[in-house]
């Protein structure tokens, strides 16, 4: 292989690894955009299941309090 077409296939490596490298910077783009926006639907989750929670132990107390009323009569 001359010199030339040593030159040249390098080229053309240097060309496709930038191609590759390219390609990569923009699946890790889309990938962290990805968790960031399962992040924030992660959070709204775990807040709303909060509320639930305090929304439900509090009908549990209530109901509690109306079965036990009725024991007492």
């Amino acid at each position: 292989m001359d010199m030339q077409a040593a030159i040249k296939e390098l080229q053309e490596t240097a060309i496709v690894m930038s191609g590759i490298q390219a390609r990569q910077a923009e699946v890790l783009k889309v990938h962290g955009e990805w968790l960031e926006q399962n992040e924030r639907w992660m959070t709204r989750h775990r807040e709303a299941m909060a509320e639930f929670d305090d929304k439900l132990n509090g009908l549990i107390g209530i109901v509690d309090g109306l079965i036990r009323g009725r024991d007492k009569e």
